[in-house]
């Protein structure tokens, strides 16, 4: 590398665990501080790591798409990830991801989804049932947790052609207990291995083994039954390699279901959590929320057809994603020596880009702190560079299920729309819990009143 290249701005830290003690404290508050004081490339040290947050779109286009070659995903939260998925489609690199991408990808065509909406509508109509008891009470009740099961159970039905809503109280405590222990294991510089016998390892096993019994009966169950069915499961087992004609394992089956658990079912609970807390802050937006649903539903459930004319209620859900983006930080592994702006990213190291901090960066965002869908009307994102805006990630490794995620929210929100206002229990202390995702750190209690027009 040539000699003018500088080394990147950054908080000191300790000699020995540089920025640690920090990122352990209050990563958010790290990051974003940190962003502002120094600017869009900023150097931190995790022991004896060397990390570069990058928050400026320019530079992440460069990252994950233009130079996407050099930057895979070799990461530690990828390593620790592969403990609970494997080598799936969200762990795997190179011809092992493309092989899997391109088995994967057309469950996700937009005409493919559209046929999931109905299971949607009556999934949630379930649930609304279920909450008028909490209604006829005013009893207060966990919104998050509900979205958890409601979520899970979507996707067990779409997904994978099977009734799940029995597991869904076992899951959502598992999936807790191996994402909390995952992110834990990311928080220190040496951590044991998983096969050693410590409390908080036969947790972690505990409940993945839980989850795992869910996932490979539902297998089981699939491969035994004799009638094709149109999800994602069914593709998955018919599936042959090209070269050898083999089908999936039922390891390879287990992994990828639960990378699409986590993808479908953790991130878009919590986005649709965030979009509740928020629409009960805002009584403003909260109303023009309910008047388009009932102009554009007049009472009906919602439809595919439906979906392009809520214009407003897909404002506000992008909105939601602006401040509260599930997937609050990417990790990539710098294969090669590389420059960005100027400063020099050795090879080996880690960069990271956060939607969290990019979303609220003062020179794209006006305003940025403030709850406003209107900043997604057509007229005003025509100009704004793309990669600006994060929730669903960028270039080849765009998820590849948010289509399905947007349409499940819209859906969602109508049918509460119609039925609840939703407000948080006075006093309730909500604030952002990042893990693996973005969770409110308290849960998020609510009670529902029921609405009679």
């Amino acid at each position: 590398m040539g000699c003018s290249l500088k080394i990147a701005p950054g908080p000191s830290g300790s000699k020995i665990l540089g920025n640690l003690r920090e990122f352990r404290r209050d990563v958010l508050r790290l990051l974003l501080d940190s962003a502002r004081a120094f600017g869009d490339v900023v150097r931190f040290r995790l022991g004896s790591e060397i990390v570069h947050l990058v928050n400026q779109p320019d530079h992440i286009e460069h990252v994950l798409q233009k130079n996407q070659r050099n930057y895979d995903k070799r990461t530690r939260s990828t390593a620790k990830m592969r403990a609970i998925c494997g080598e799936s489609l969200l762990t795997s690199n190179g011809d092992v991801w493309r092989r899997q991408r391109r088995l994967i990808q057309p469950a996700f065509h937009h005409q493919h989804i559209a046929n999931f909406a109905a299971t949607m509508v009556e999934t949630t109509a379930v649930m609304l049932e279920r909450w008028e008891k909490f209604a006829r009470r005013a009893e207060t009740f966990d919104v998050a947790s509900e979205m958890s099961r409601l979520t899970y159970t979507i996707v067990g039905r779409t997904l994978f052609g099977a009734d799940v809503s029995a597991d869904a109280d076992e899951v959502e405590r598992a999936l807790g207990v191996v994402l909390e222990h995952t992110y834990h294991r990311l928080e220190k510089l040496l951590d044991m291995p998983l096969n050693f016998p410590s409390p908080a390892n036969r947790r972690f096993q505990h409940a993945l083994g839980a989850i795992d019994r869910v996932v490979y009966r539902i297998i089981v169950e699939r491969r035994r039954a004799r009638s094709a069915q149109e999800d994602l499961l069914s593709m998955l087992l018919a599936a042959r390699d090209e070269e050898t004609g083999q089908g999936m394992s039922d390891e390879q089956l287990r992994n990828e279901t639960i990378t699409l658990i986590l993808a479908g079912h953790e991130t878009t609970a919590n986005a649709l959590s965030w979009t509740f807390y928020l629409l009960s802050q805002f009584p403003e937006v909260e109303e023009r929320w309910r008047a388009e649903v009932r102009s554009v539903l007049e009472g009906r459930a919602p439809a595919w057809e439906d979906l392009p004319q809520l214009k407003y209620t897909t404002m506000v859900i992008n909105e939601s994603l602006r401040l509260y983006p599930p997937i609050w930080i990417y990790e990539r592994h710098a294969v090669g020596d590389d420059v960005i702006d100027g400063y020099h990213i050795p090879a080996g190291s880690t960069v990271v880009i956060s939607p969290f901090v990019l979303h609220r960066h003062p020179a794209f965002w006006e305003r940025p702190e403030t709850f406003d869908p209107t900043r997604f009307a057509d007229e005003t994102t025509v100009n704004r560079s793309r990669p600006a805006y994060l929730p669903f990630g960028a270039g080849p490794h765009l998820c590849i299920g948010n289509n399905f995620a947007m349409m499940e929210a819209r859906i969602i929100l109508a049918m509460v729309a119609q039925c609840y206002r939703l407000r948080l229990r006075p006093g309730h202390p909500v604030e952002p819990k990042p893990g693996i995702t973005l969770r409110p750190r308290h849960g998020l209690l609510m009670t529902a009143q029921k609405i009679n027009d």
